[in-house]
């Protein structure tokens, strides 16, 4: 896959297993606007939102960031009592980041999601944002089917 060939298209949903992350992406900026899912007006977001509908994709890939680096969402942050208080309406409203890449050196203490995502040297991915910013430090990315099932 040519390197560049999704770098400017923008972030609609995501969903993270470790340190792989699977966005899926539009360049057409009605989708954008438009994109929605099962409930994402309903928080918390890891209980009740769905992926976004198919029809605002044009394309998925999956990114692979390094073993040592972290990846971290709302929902795994202790500090909100099992349950974030966003629901993915707030994330497209870019209201907090979606998902925070903290680089290895980061001590412990500040691996939950509300310690780091205002942090300047971390890279916070928003709805919206470019393919391009969520691939710095990765290590690999593929497109992955589109499934139409939802």
């Amino acid at each position: 896959m040519e390197k560049d060939k999704y770098a400017n298209y923008k972030i609609v949903d995501l969903d993270i297993k470790g340190n792989t992350v699977r966005y899926y992406l539009s360049n057409d900026d009605q989708k954008i606007k438009e994109s929605w899912g099962d409930d994402w007006d309903d928080r918390p977001y890891e209980h009740n939102a769905g992926c976004v509908y198919t029809r605002y994709v044009d394309v998925v890939v999956d990114v692979f960031y390094p073993y040592d680096m972290i990846v971290t969402e709302p929902s795994d942050d202790w500090h909100y009592d099992c349950n974030s208080p966003f629901c993915k309406e707030d994330f497209k409203k870019r209201k907090a980041p979606r998902v925070c890449i903290l680089y290895p050196a980061q001590p412990w203490e500040r691996e939950c999601y509300s310690q780091v995502m205002g942090d300047e040297n971390i890279n916070r991915i928003y709805y919206g944002d470019t393919l391009e910013k969520a691939l710095k430090d990765s290590v690999y990315y593929m497109e992955v089917e589109l499934d139409d099932t939802y």
